[in-house]
């Protein structure tokens, strides 16, 4: 007599067996999100606010490349002491404004709790299942970040997809279908809510003919993740990310000098921002044990000019 193992509970056993915390809790929760969960809330640009912002030149040239917080530490520029940043707080949903053009947004509640903590898991185990990216000085930043969907290869004659840990293709299948959902979660509700955070995108993908069931550049998660004032060389216009937290975390406001602004941000908040906009984290406080998590997605200008000479070698 042959005796059929079913695949689903052989899966099961395996990730029981090696303990894979992370999969097994996305393993058990693969069936409570329907599709109709997906669907992003109909009326959010009701409660959202339109402020107009300042375009400051100056401001964005002092916070490049420093590091912030909200208390007088060392070198830190203390954000709170900065009457010429605007603090948007944590229960504001807004759509940041120049000139009539949106450079920015942030929205609260964006998803219903079930949803919330369904990608709070993905997000984990994207960070658990990726070695950690290492980023140069202009990029100086601490905490965890990894990245999942393209990337340029290291002989910069093509593209390939940001590794994982285990070689097992099940465990492979299983993050790179949580990075999918995530990326496309994340461009959908942009689409819904923020068309514009995601035109330029759909204009990539147009011009070279990317699978559907494929990441637009990639989606970067990040654990308790600071950084200096930056600025992104991305071929995508907007950033859209997503925040999700554990227990209690303080400060790390989202600092965008450039307009003025500084967000609070707050667990279940989509924000988005210009990539080419010096921007960064302040010093998050963990004193009371909480965790953030982030998801961002985002097309950079190498990975674009890779994907693009391999479709012209097609």
């Amino acid at each position: 007599m042959i005796v059929m193992h079913d695949p689903l509970s052989t899966f099961s056993r395996h990730l029981i067996n090696t303990k894979n915390e992370y999969l097994l809790d996305i393993w058990k929760e693969r069936v409570k999100i329907t599709p109709k969960d997906l669907k992003h809330k109909g009326d959010m640009e009701t409660s959202m606010l339109d402020v107009e912002v300042d375009y400051c030149p100056d401001l964005a040239n002092k916070y490049l490349g420093k590091r912030v917080s909200c208390f007088d530490s060392g070198d830190h520029i203390n954000l709170l002491k900065d009457l010429e940043i605007k603090i948007i707080g944590k229960n504001k949903s807004v759509i940041l404004k120049y000139n009539g053009k949106a450079v920015g947004a942030v929205i609260r509640d964006a998803a219903i709790k079930k949803l919330s903590n369904h990608f709070g898991i993905k997000i984990k185990s994207i960070i658990e299942g990726h070695p950690i990216i290492k980023r140069g000085k202009a990029h100086a930043s601490f905490g965890k970040m990894v990245g999942d969907g393209f990337r340029p290869n290291r002989l910069n004659s093509g593209y390939d997809k940001y590794v994982y840990k285990t070689s097992n293709p099940e465990e492979q299948k299983i993050l790179c279908e949580n990075g999918i959902t995530l990326a496309k979660w994340l461009f959908e509700f942009g689409k819904q809510h923020l068309h514009w955070s995601v035109d330029s995108y759909e204009k990539f993908k147009n011009q070279s003919e990317l699978d559907d069931n494929e990441i637009i550049g990639a989606v970067f998660c990040t654990e308790n993740y600071e950084a200096i004032g930056h600025i992104d060389n991305d071929r995508s216009e907007y950033a859209v990310g997503y925040v999700y937290e554990e227990g209690i975390v303080k400060d790390g406001f989202f600092f965008y000098p450039e307009y003025g602004i500084a967000i609070e941000m707050s667990s279940n908040s989509i924000w988005c921002w210009l990539t080419k906009a010096v921007h960064g984290t302040s010093k998050l406080d963990l004193s009371d044990g909480g965790t953030r998590y982030t998801a961002a997605l985002t097309l950079s200008e190498k990975t674009a000019k890779a994907i693009e000479r391999n479709n012209d070698n097609i």
